[in-house]
């Protein structure tokens, strides 16, 4: 009786480590393919998930079902932690359909919709997902944080709050920035985009920027007269490439290795914003998620580069960030090529 209790208790504990996900050492960072949308899905070491964005509504919940495709690829069933940047409908909308395919535990946004609102599908799309939140979200202020888990052995893993609603973290004025002698103002943008929530991601000697749709002016207030970003290594293109963002004077001061671009094939991907980048003594490659169609083949990336180069397409782009190497390596859904490149 005993051997056989015994055996009992070994299957068990068997088919629990095999129920559990294998403990990760590194840091995932996936560029979904959400057709000129955005969504952003990040795994740290301990299996915590952040998800920045959602996509597009509709398309029979094309957008929900490539995010959930990433988190499979990721080994994850839930979400922990969802950031809505700003009250868009490629960035809010698809909240609903992916709350009915999978658990989101916390959502943060940078408050309530802006009144009057932009247009007339808005105030129903974001009755939608406060539905789908259950009416619980959390503010985020320009300096809060997210309180991430830390994996035994690896360093921990950061994400502070840089910019909301139009309001930046205060910088150190006698930490004057010299890029900032160049600085051109644009008309101001009084849609939502402006008011998109920023933030860096630290992991080790490795830094992520992503400011959502954040366009020219309030970019310049983060590194004008000083900069509150530091530099990056791992740099997503805002605003899917569109050159009302993507501000050079930002682009110089956070000097990237690598620039990583969430586009459609007929929306974002500006030929000035790839010029731009191009620009850059610190980048060592862009990628795009899409090829953009509307311009030459010389005004995108190298097509190595880009994870879909027909219009349709779905492949993704993804990161893994080592810490213990000091390195992260970028591959391209389409070729399934990686490259790797020294974290700063």
């Amino acid at each position: 009786m005993r051997r056989f209790l015994s055996a009992i208790l070994l299957v068990s504990l068997t088919m629990a480590a095999l129920a559990k996900p294998p403990a990760r050492k590194t840091l995932e960072i996936y560029y979904v393919d959400v057709e000129g949308g955005a969504a952003t899905l990040i795994v740290t070491p301990a299996g915590e998930s952040i998800l920045v964005d959602t996509g597009w509504p509709g398309f029979e919940s094309r957008d929900a079902k490539r995010i959930q495709a990433a988190m499979q690829q990721a080994g994850i069933t839930e979400i922990d932690h969802l950031i809505i940047t700003h009250y868009h409908v490629d960035h809010f909308g698809g909240v609903p359909e992916l709350a009915k395919l999978v658990t989101i535990k916390n959502h943060y946004n940078h408050g309530e919709l802006p009144n009057p609102p932009e247009n007339s599908s808005q105030t129903r799309q974001y009755a939608n997902y406060l539905a789908a939140a259950n009416n619980k979200t959390t503010t985020i202020k320009p300096g809060d944080t997210i309180k991430l888990r830390s994996l035994k052995g690896t360093p921990p893993v950061t994400l502070r709050f840089l910019a909301a609603r139009g309001e930046t973290l205060p910088g150190k004025t006698r930490e004057a920035n010299p890029v900032c002698a160049d600085a051109k103002q644009m008309p101001e943008d009084k849609s939502d985009n402006a008011r998109s929530i920023v933030f860096k991601l630290s992991y080790g000697a490795f830094d992520f920027f992503d400011a959502g749709d954040l366009t020219w002016n309030i970019e310049s207030k983060l590194v004008c007269p000083s900069n509150v970003i530091g530099k990056v290594d791992l740099y997503q293109v805002t605003h899917h490439g569109m050159d009302i963002s993507n501000n050079p004077v930002l682009l110089k001061s956070v000097s990237p290795t690598v620039a990583i671009m969430n586009n459609g094939p007929k929306k974002g991907g500006s030929a000035n914003t790839v010029k731009w980048l191009r620009e850059l003594p610190s980048l060592q490659a862009l990628y795009q998620v899409h090829r953009n169609v509307a311009i030459s083949n010389e005004q995108n990336t190298a097509p190595e580069y880009i994870a879909n180069i027909d219009e349709q397409g779905s492949e993704m782009i993804w990161v893994s960030v080592d810490a213990a190497k000091k390195t992260f390596t970028v591959t391209n859904g389409r070729t399934k090529a990686s490259k790797t490149f020294a974290s700063k």
